[in-house]
């Protein structure tokens, strides 16, 4: 079959070739075909399969790989030209040599050139993975044999790797050559063929036998199942091949087959001229059988001719294990082509009509042609005669059909006679001539032969070829155990072909025990209880079901076992243990084994020699029937058989029970009378009931014996009785739609097994003492040989008793000595140490495993119900039975033991002795699998709230972990509350015992040697199961591995020996990435978790150290083809999420590697070879940038993950990324994007709500990029157009700062539902943790699949349509998803606006979406919900966001009158937040109200500013009002409530709790207080501002606030003394206010404050030693003298000799003030080497003294006479003079300017433009320069008589 060229198959060559797109392989196809489920989608997989170039493949799967032939190679040449592929040198494989290797493969495997090149195409393809699962390093082996402990004795590793490492240049060379190359080459083009021809096989399989679309009919009604990919591909094959081909389909799979064998001996005939290759041949030889096993499989219709196979040719044992599947399924093959009951059915119907001649069509039944009779019992009698062990069941099969033959041609010879006879009595002439069509063919087969050949074919086949066994030992490999050789549903049908077989050859062999053996093991196929627990379906083909619906074969073996009960008790026994496990065919029906055992009409057994109480009955008739003459009782004490002797009727008054006495009278008849008489006795019982009582005499304080024996029941019919019940339990309790009406079953069952026991027994504390007294008789010895049987059967039973009765196992199990819980150490241990360790046989372990797997499952499954009280509620009636008298410390305790001991379990088994590895696998698995739920019970759900908290009323619905801080450590009392409390005591041990910072090797030895087997995963398309167990317990230790650092990370532990075992193993772990596909997630999300954890180390190791530089060179290739080619959804979202947690967790070289393509190595520059460069060909970080800039191209979910990725790569590693050149087009893309984004709408649609919940996840995503896009070109001067982005963002400034879309009514109904249906119970119990990350979606915040496994079975939780609580949860879960992701929209567009608005001054428009996003935000806050507390910091965050645009905007001198909007939608933010303004300000809510307070200062400027009093000098007072007439309410609004009502509770705040109190509250208040008062038109309301400001005294307060600064003081600074001050300069800036202050006696006030004090003393300077005297000097200087100016400009002349008294009480202050300007040299008291420095403060202070000095004098003058006003002794004309030498030396006064404080530091570095002397007589060096000079001019020009 020639592909056609560019298909799906095999695209176009160049792509293939640099890497763009990779091959499917069929070995990946298998494995998405084995790993599919009924749910899953693999569209990459659909896709492959439906293309009709690999359909045409598929439906002549032996013809895929033709021999050449011109078209081929002309195709060939085509694909190869230098037209479709452009040879490079820098090209990633060598075209030559692809082409090279392809002529090669095509001539030495016979192929043709275009399939070679796919095949050599694959193998380039697979190199890394070649490469990664190469030998190991040194230094690899070094790290692994160290985590593994350096110990030879205790090692868990093989000799290979104890041995030395591989050189890396050796190894790199070793793998290049041509040799190696070609047969790597080989090996992928057998694994090709043979896999192949298994995705035939499944898929033909899939689409004419569809099993899990069967429809089962319960109560009259029939369910279908939707198909599933598999089925709709399977459907398409048939098609493909289509039904009339079938025929000829199965004829070239017999000269296929017949080559496959010939191979085998022939040989593969490569590399003859090296001698051969050993290991090609071993796989060239698994091939062929593989193949020639996958077409009988394919068939099952072709009979495998019996060619014998080379025994020289399997000596390998991988080999061997390889015949025994090919030979059984060969021989079932075999029996369905005879289809011997059909075949039986046609030989015995003399009515037939179909011709039989030697000429019949050969596409007619083999059984109408003659000839062919002939030649199918020659093949037969060759068989026999060569003693074939795998030709038994056909030879007997031929048996059966060649004796009807015989049969029918005798009975029509006997008619032939009759009829002839009958002719001649009625003297006819005319005889009637033989007619049956067989009678020549049967002569000629019987006279051939000397003896009588069906005999000897009989003897043949049961003596030589033993078919019996060998039915036996197939059929036990033919089920669902781990050792099976085919897949569940090819087993049940082979064995249905060989219980067909049993049929029809039981009436020649009768009721043998060697038939029953047969029956037994093809009823089982080798199950055991615990294959039936784990057993998913009902097959298509069930064994037990065609044997219950056969009459001929339940009379044959089930009756007939049942008649000769309990004489022969273990065929009846196991009979129904075999289908005990068979569910009923509806709901009403009972079950089949129960319907056996409710009556049993006949009880067998062996009379003792002397009894003779019976007498015979109707001997004339010889039947052998007896009567009884007294009755017989079938129990009898202990003390004496009562099997010999007749009861004492006083005894038999007290025992006697209708089933267990024969009654006086009842019929019988003799069976045997060889030896003491058999009989079976016609008397009817309950055989549950009759079991229960025969387990009864097996207990050692059993007052009873089975009087039939004399003896207590034999330890065989305990096993299998225990077992039945068991069983029963299990399929009753888990078969019904109403999981209810199951364990209804289930305890009548054990009612009536009970009803026959003593008083104070039944079943239950029976089979406990009986596992009670084998416990202690067990433990008691040791030995390979101690029977182990009664424990094991009783472990099934409580594991049965978990699911429909746990209060009766937990506290038996924990009055038991199996654990010792109760009572000194626990049998467990000793009888696996003694027993199980000797044998390395462990059915006993694993069954105890398996019963804690199920202990800890009950704990989850009745956690809600236990808490709740079932029998409160009306659902779980007192029949329900959760356990929930059980106290939870008795459960803790139980599995606490348990899990100890499972804890040394697991570290030591890996040295144990098993017999067979898969037990291993078993413990293991459990083991991890159970550790892992254990702790992501425990720890994956949120602590319920205490007690006295969550009693307290709340409107709280929920709170978003992902938002809040991380809690503080979990008190043990917390955990204690948690749903799943009990698990803590168990999770603790786990954690304490894996996560412990000084562990020993010991602990991770397991762990290493499930990687270790995991290298070693078979590459297999048969044994199914046991790949399955494989693969399984290597996943169960890599989550387990996961988990455990998980919670390191998430319990904050310090680093673990584990977390550095599983860093030196990495190297081993990696590899197992190649190996399967199965692995690849669990392998990633390790390795994520191991780098989280390890990232709160300071320093944390380096995964790409670890891994080494080979390993890590190949790992990340293979990573980087993102699970190309088959794409998995979850594995490429996994991995993309690994990829940005390695940016993002301090893997620095990892990262560059990931983000550049280049190894440390190459980093550094080290140039590597160019035969193995590590460079990947495409850095991860371009593939992504790639992906995603087309966006629109990709799936929602991976988006997200991308988006992640290069976000966090931004973040962490911004010159890589912007370095990319696909930097730009990316940009582009995802604005461009966010310019088609749709509105967010609320929708009822679950799916709609999910699509908005990933369209704002990735929206978020693209604002975070573009942020630090627009920040990166900022700091770099290469500034981004901002108006190309602006256009594409309208979506964000309209949807990013809307309020959550919280459903508050869906959560306050779920709460509300949930805790009415489940008392004590609330809906924050399912909530998740942070523990593993979490998808948007229906899983998000509540744990769904958890609550599912705790209320699967209740309606309430599913609803009659899906309409329950469960899709209330989903929903509740949906909605927290949109809202989380509108959270982080809204943080990511916050930064992202920030930036965009750090350059708005000369774009209009943005100005105006800018204040747009500001108004929004405050509407937003009016509109938000309070109650939550995560709403509540998103509101502040909002305030915030509006605060610093607003800034930015007023920086910007924005214009727009939109801008003045912005202050009457912030008082109304303002005035919704805070209702009246009379309920005090919680603690909580101060720094949000804070943040509004800020941005109606910044709103109120926008107002105010300009000069605006000169500017409104100009009008009239008419003309000012009117134009102030909008906005003047608001600010009277602002003064009484912010600023006179709110000085006063800040103040009242400062004096109750200081150390809580901010500063800068007051500084605000004073602020907005001195903004309103700039706004225009204010002036005309001074009266209503005074009277305001009286009426809340607020100018007292002020004052109060002034006179304890000083006892208020923050560390030694007595700021408030400050901020009072300034509050009073800015209320004494109101004229009024100022006249109402001075006659309020302010100035006395001040003066008598003790700070006023500190002021007086002489070492107040801004100069001063510690942080209180520089602050008395700033509340002189910038406070109390500009107060004194404003009081003097308002009160005129009536306070002018007030204030000159106050300023004299200063003059310590006044004399400094005037030496401060002292020129150099001038002072004779200062040292000639103390530099003297100039501040601002001290101009600004001297100005002010100036002015203050000038007015005084000035009313001094005006008044004199009528007021004495005092002389301020200040010298002026000092002063005066030096402040002329200083602007006549500004070079010196430059030097001696200093700055004090932030402000005047930041004037420093501002530099003044030369050439601009602004008036100051010559350019100053920076502004700070130029206010001194402008401050001493001031100085100058007052002091010189007021003429500046």
């Amino acid at each position: 079959m020639v592909p056609i060229p560019e298909s799906v198959y095999f695209p176009s060559l160049d792509k293939c070739l640099n890497g763009d797109l990779l091959l499917l392989s069929w070995r990946s196809i298998f494995s998405a075909i084995q790993s599919s489920s009924a749910t899953d989608r693999q569209p990459t997989i659909e896709q492959f399969l439906s293309d009709p170039t690999v359909l045409a493949l598929l439906a002549k799967p032996f013809d895929a790989f033709p021999p050449p032939n011109p078209q081929t190679k002309a195709a060939y040449e085509t694909k190869t030209s230098a037209i479709n592929v452009t040879p490079s040198s820098s090209a990633r494989h060598d075209i030559k040599q692809v082409k090279d290797d392809s002529v090669w493969l095509s001539k030495v495997a016979k192929i043709n050139e275009l399939s070679a090149l796919r095949v050599v195409v694959q193998e380039c393809q697979s190199r890394t993975s070649a490469k990664l699962l190469g030998p190991f390093s040194e230094d690899e082996l070094a790290g692994i044999r160290e985590s593994a402990g350096n110990s030879k004795f205790t090692s868990p590793m093989t000799v290979s790797l104890l041995s030395r490492g591989i050189d890396q240049g050796e190894a790199q060379a070793e793998f290049g050559n041509e040799g190696n190359r070609r047969q790597r080459i080989l090996v992928t083009y057998l694994s090709e063929r043979r896999h192949l021809l298994k995705c035939a096989e499944c898929l033909l399989h899939a689409g004419l036998i569809p099993a899990s679309r069967e429809s089962y009919s319960r109560k009259g009604k029939e369910s279908e199942a939707a198909a599933t990919w598999v089925e709709n591909c399977g459907e398409a094959l048939v098609g493909e091949i289509g039904g009339d081909q079938l025929e000829n389909f199965a004829l070239r799979c017999f000269a296929a087959i017949e080559a496959n064998v010939q191979n085998i001996g022939n040989g593969s005939g490569w590399f003859e001229e090296e001698c051969g290759k050993p290991e090609i041949e071993i796989e060239w030889i698994r091939t062929q059988i593989l193949e020639a096993t996958h077409a009988v499989e394919l068939l099952l219709q072709i009979l495998v001719p019996y060619t014998t196979i080379p025994s020289s040719q399997l000596e390998e044992p991988s080999l061997q294990i390889l015949v025994r599947p090919l030979q059984c399924i060969s021989m079932v093959i075999s029996l369905t082509i005879f289809n011997v009951q059909r075949t039986l059915d046609h030989i015995m119907d003399p009515r037939s009509e179909a011709v039989v001649s030697a000429d019949v069509p050969a596409e007619n039944s083999f059984i109408l042609n003659t000839q062919t009779i002939r030649e199918v019992h020659e093949i037969a009698i060759n068989a026999a005669d060569m003693g074939f062990i795998t030709a038994g069941p056909v030879i007997l099969a031929w048996v059966s059909i060649l004796k009807a033959l015989d049969e029918r041609v005798k009975e029509s010879k006997t008619l032939l006679i009759e009829e002839n006879e009958a002719s001649v009595r009625l003297d006819r002439r005319s005889f009637v001539e033989p007619t049956d069509p067989y009678e020549a063919v049967v002569e000629e087969i019987m006279s051939a032969f000397d003896d009588n050949v069906i005999d000897y074919l009989a003897r043949s086949a049961v003596n030589n070829a033993h078919v019996l066994d060998t039915i036996s030992i197939l059929s036990l490999q033919l089920g669902s155990s781990s050792d099976a050789f085919f897949s569940d549903t090819t087993g049940a049908m082979m064995r249905c072909a060989i219980l067909s077989l049993v049929k029809c050859s039981q009436s020649g062999m009768g009721y043998m025990p060697e038939v029953i053996e047969a029956l037994l093991s093809t009823l089982s196929g080798g199950q055991n209880y615990w294959d039936f627990v784990d057993s998913k379906h009902q097959s298509t083909f069930d064994p037990i079901a065609e044997f219950l619906e056969d009459g001929d074969l339940v009379d044959a073996f089930l009756w007939t076992a049942r008649g000769r009960y309990p004489y022969e008790p273990l065929p009846f026994l196991r009979l129904i243990h075999a289908i005990a496990s068979h569910p009923s065919h509806t709901d009403e029906d009972l079950k089949p084994a129960i319907s056996v055992l409710n009556t049993i009409p006949q009880f067998t057994y062996r009379l003792p020699e002397d009894f003779v109480e019976y007498e015979t009955a109707q001997e004339e008739d010889n039947l052998n029937k007896v009567l009884l003459r007294t009755p017989v009782h079938l129990f009898g004490p202990r003390s004496k058989s009562l099997g010999s002797q007749v009861q004492p009727r006083s005894l038999a008054l007290t025992l006697v029970d209708k089933d267990f006495c024969i009654a006086s009278g009842t019929e019988g008849r003799v069976i045997s009378d060889s030896g003491p008489r058999v009989v079976t006795w016609h008397h009817e019982y309950s055989g549950l009931k009759y079991f229960g009582k025969l387990l009864e005499t097996f207990l050692t304080a059993s007052d009873l014996v089975d009087a039939t024996t004399g003896l207590p029941a034999d330890r065989d019919s305990v096993v299998e009785i225990i077992d039945i019940l068991a069983t029963l339990l299990l399929s009753t309790s888990k078969s019904g739609v109403n999981p209810a009406s199951g364990k209804e079953d289930a305890r009548n069952i054990l009612e009536t097994a009970s009803s026959g026991l003593s008083r104070n027994r039944d079943i239950t504390t029976v089979i406990f003492e009986i596992f009670e007294e084998e416990l202690q008789r067990q433990s008691a010895v040791s030995g390979s040989e101690v029977p182990l049987g009664v424990l094991v059967s009783c472990l099934h039973f409580i594991h049965a008793m978990i699911l429909v009765s746990p209060s009766r196992v937990w506290p038996l199990l924990a009055r038991s000595s199996f654990l010792g819980v109760s009572r000194g150490s626990g049998r467990l241990s000793s009888i696996v140490e003694s027993v199980e360790l000797v044998s390395g046989r462990y059915e006993f372990l694993i069954s105890c495993v398996r019963l804690y797997e199920a202990l800890v499952a009950d704990i989850v499954r009745n956690a809600i119900k236990r808490r709740s009280g079932v029998r409160s509620s009306g659902r779980f009636s007192a029949k329900e039975d959760a356990g929930a008298g059980v106290p939870d410390q008795l459960l803790s305790k139980v599995l606490q033991y348990f899990t100890r001991y499972l804890i040394d379990v697991l570290e030591s088994s890996f040295s144990w002795k098993f017999v067979t590895q898969n037990d291993r696998r078993r413990l293991c698995k459990t083991i991890a699998i159970t550790f892992d739920k254990i702790l992501r019970y425990v720890y994956g759900i949120e602590t319920k709230p205490k007690a006295d908290e969550s009693s307290e009323p709340t409107n709280t619905l929920i709170e978003l972990p992902s938002k809040l801080a991380k809690s503080d450590s979990k008190v043990s009392a917390e955990l204690a509350s948690k749903i799943t409390g009990i698990l803590i005591s168990s999770a603790s041990q786990i954690v304490d015992s894996f996560l412990s910072p000084s562990s020993t090797s010991l602990k991770f030895q397991p762990l290493l040697v499930t990687y270790l087997d995991a290298l070693d995963t078979p590459d297999s398309t048969t044994y199914l199961n046991e790949l399955v167990l494989w693969t399984t317990q290597v996943n169960a230790v890599l989550a387990f591995s996961k988990t455990l650092m998980q919670v390191s990370n998430s319990l904050e532990r310090p680093s673990s020996q584990l977390e550095l075992q599983i860093f030196q193993a990495a190297p081993l772990i990696a590899r197992l990435y190649a190996v399967t596909d199965v692995y690849k997630k669990d392998i990633v999300v390790l390795f994520e978790a191991l780098i989280i954890t390890a990232n709160n180390a300071s320093e944390p190791p380096s995964l790409l150290g670890h891994l080494g530089p080979r390993t890590a060179k190949n790992f990340l290739h293979i990573l980087s083809d993102l699970d190309k080619p088959v794409s998995e959804e979850e594995n490429v979202i996994a991995i993309w999420h690994f990829l940005s947690m390695v940016v993002s967790n301090k893997q620095q070289w990892f990262a560059n590697y990931l983000l550049t393509g280049k190894t440390p190595r190459d980093a550094v520059g080290k140039v590597p070879s160019t035969t193995d460069s590590s460079a990947l060909d495409k850095p991860l970080l371009t593939v992504a940038l790639d992906s995603l800039s087309k966006i629109n191209e990709i799936p929602k979910n991976q988006t997200l993950v991308m988006l992640e990725f290069v976000a966090l790569a931004q973040n962490f590693w911004p010159w890589t990324v912007y370095g990319s050149p696909k930097h730009s087009d990316f940009i582009k893309s995802i604005s461009e994007y966010a310019g088609t984004l749709r509105p967010i709408q609320p929708s009822s649609n679950i799916q709609g709500s999910m699509d908005a919940c990933f369209q704002t996840r990735i929206a978020a995503y693209i604002a975070e990029i573009l942020a630090m896009h627009l920040f990166h070109s900022r700091q770099t001067r290469n500034p981004s157009s901002v108006n190309d982005l602006i256009a594409n963002l309208s979506w964000f400034i309209r949807f990013a700062v809307m309020p959550p879309s919280l459903n508050p009514s869906l959560h306050a109904q779920l709460k509300r539902n949930f805790e009415t249906r489940f008392p004590r119970c609330t809906a924050q119990d399912l909530k998740r943790t942070t523990l593993e990350d979490r998808q948007l979606g229906k899983n998000y915040f509540y744990d769904i699949p958890l609550a599912d496994k705790m209320l699967f079975s209740d309606q309430a939780w599913t609803g009659r349509k899906n309409d329950g609580l469960r899709a209330e949860f989903e929903h509740a879960n949906v909605n927290l998803s949109l809202v989380d992701s509108q959270i982080a929209l809204f943080h990511s567009w916050k930064v992202l606006a920030i930036e965009i608005s750090s350059n708005i001054s000369a774009d209009v428009d943005l100005q105006r979406a800018l204040i747009k996003v500001s108004i929004d935000c405050l509407i937003a806050n009016s509109k938000s919900d309070f109650s939550e507390e995560i709403f509540f910091r998103l509101c502040h965050q909002r305030a915030d966001l509006a605060l610093i645009l607003t800034q930015r905007l007023i920086e910007a001198k924005c214009t727009l009158p939109e801008l003045k909007g912005l202050l009457t939608r912030t008082w109304e933010t303002i005035r919704n937040f805070r209702g009246n303004f009379e309920k005090a300000l919680l603690k909580e809510d101060t720094p949000y109200y804070r943040s509004l307070l800020k941005l109606l200062f910044i709103a109120i400027r926008a107002h105010a500013c300009g000069d605006t009093r000169n500017a409104n000098g100009n009008f009239n007072a008419s003309v000012r009002m009117t134009r102030s007439a909008e906005i003047v309410p608001v600010i009277l609004d602002i003064i009484k409530f912010v600023v006179a009502m709110g000085f006063r509770d800040s103040v009242s705040i400062i004096h109750d709790n200081p150390a809580e109190s901010l500063p800068e509250d007051i500084a605000l208040i004073t602020g907005i207080l001195q903004s309103c008062l700039q706004v225009p038109g204010i002036d005309l309301s001074q009266s209503q501002i005074v009277s305001t400001i009286v009426a809340n005294d607020t100018a007292r307060v002020a004052t109060t606030l002034f006179s304890w600064s000083d006892s208020i003081a923050m560390e030694g600074d007595p700021i408030y003394g400050e901020l009072s001050i300034l509050f009073l300069l800015e209320l004494s800036s109101i004229p009024l206010m100022a006249e109402q202050l001075a006659i309020d006696g302010v100035l006395g006030h001040i003066a008598s404050a003790n700070i006023t004090s500190y002021l007086r003393r002489g070492n107040v300077s801004p100069f001063a030693e510690g942080a209180g005297l520089q602050r008395c000097y700033s509340i002189w200087a910038r406070g109390i003298l500009p107060f004194l100016l404003n009081l003097l400009d308002s009160v005129q002349g009536s306070i002018a000799a007030e204030v000159a008294t106050f300023l004299n009480q200063f003059s310590p202050l006044l004399d400094q003030s005037a030496k401060a300007f002292e020129a150099p040299e001038s002072s004779r008291t200062a040292s000639k080497v103390q530099m003297k420095y100039i501040s601002l403060s001290m101009c600004s202070e001297v100005h002010s003294l100036a002015l203050l000095s000038f007015i005084l004098n000035g009313f001094r003058d005006s008044l004199r006479g009528i007021t004495e006003i005092p002389e301020v002794k200040w010298d002026a004309a000092g002063i005066l003079e030096n402040v002329d030498f200083w602007l006549g030396a500004k070079s010196v006064l430059r030097e001696r300017i200093i700055p004090m404080g932030a402000r005047d530091v930041e004037l420093a570095k501002q530099k003044v433009d030369k050439g601009s002397s602004n008036g100051l007589g010559g350019a100053a060096f920076s502004r700070l320069e130029e206010c001194v000079v402008s401050e001493m001019m001031g100085i100058r020009d007052v002091l010189s008589g007021g003429e500046a």
